[in-house]
């Protein structure tokens, strides 16, 4: 008979980590978990186990997030890192993870959020998730990055040195930028951090480097300064890099990028529920807020 219990942190995850890694990424290792679940600025996720005489057979763990808004914080989790063990599955396992969990955490939310794949969507649906409604397509964009003003100044900096002091209030709901933050999201090396100072304005472009069959691609994940500014940061950016390929979510937050040239690329999916401050519509992502690495 199958036994539901909350996450032992202290004794755990080994066993889980192994489970992960039947199913999903190798980039599921122990580090991984550690920054994702416990070093989480905004709080150490709620876990929840299916277990079968004492063995770890289904995993559901709950992350927490926050939004804001002229510093008002509205409170999230994200429900992320779901596995079940190959021999359990079709028991409802899955379900019975999702809904147990976020009844036993509800008193420190108000909004539910997700990234589903393709497989897990229409589980979502079914359990009465909503598909947000927001713009959330991709774009591959041709820019010429030697069109790169005077006034621009454009250096790498180390993690640690970001800071919130540059951040352009939003007139919509988005991720909470606190130092902190920042510190933990983009700590990996994976990801390049620039600071910018265009005219009468400053601020942080954090980004990625990919090749595709030997072409280098510029994929931008986050983006922290005025949109104006926005045009001139990335030909900068491009021209640094020594590419004219650039890859963004094209939503409000890119209003001030005006490529000649772009394609449309497959967009992102985001369903949630318990919306309870009536957020949900008005939530301006970034790149960054979508990435499978959360």
């Amino acid at each position: 008979m199958l036994e539901f219990r909350e996450i032992d942190y202290a004794r755990d995850i080994p066993e889980i980590v192994d489970l992960l890694l039947t199913s999903l990424s190798d980039t599921n290792n122990r580090d991984h978990f550690i920054w994702k679940h416990i070093k989480n600025p905004f709080g150490k996720s709620y876990g929840l186990l299916a277990c079968d005489e004492g063995k770890i057979v289904g995993v559901r763990m709950f992350m927490f997030w926050e939004f804001v808004r002229d510093k008002e914080v509205v409170k999230a989790v994200r429900p992320v890192d779901t596995i079940t063990h190959p021999e359990y599955r079709g028991k409802g396992i899955f379900k019975k993870l999702t809904l147990d969990g976020l009844d036993k955490c509800s008193d420190r939310f108000d909004l539910v959020f997700n990234t589903p794949n393709n497989n897990s969507f229409p589980g979502y649906l079914k359990m009465g998730w909503q598909k947000f409604k927001g713009r959330l397509s991709y774009k591959l964009a041709v820019v010429f990055p030697l069109l790169v003003s005077k006034k621009f100044s454009l250096e790498n900096v180390r993690t640690e040195e970001l800071d919130i002091k540059v951040l352009s209030p939003s007139p919509k709901w988005t991720t909470n930028y606190t130092d902190e933050y920042l510190k933990w999201r983009y700590a990996a090396a994976v990801y390049k951090k620039a600071y910018f100072k265009y005219r009468q304005s400053s601020g942080y472009i954090i980004y990625k480097i990919k090749k595709v069959k030997g072409v280098k691609i510029l994929l931008l994940i986050d983006y922290i300064g005025r949109q104006e500014s926005l045009q001139e940061v990335i030909r900068g950016l491009a021209a640094k890099n020594n590419t004219c390929l650039i890859h963004y979510l094209d939503n409000d937050r890119m209003l001030g990028f005006r490529p000649l040239i772009s394609f449309k690329r497959p967009e992102s999916v985001v369903v949630y529920k318990e919306d309870q401050q009536a957020i949900a519509s008005h939530i301006l992502f970034s790149s960054g807020d979508l990435e499978g690495r959360l």
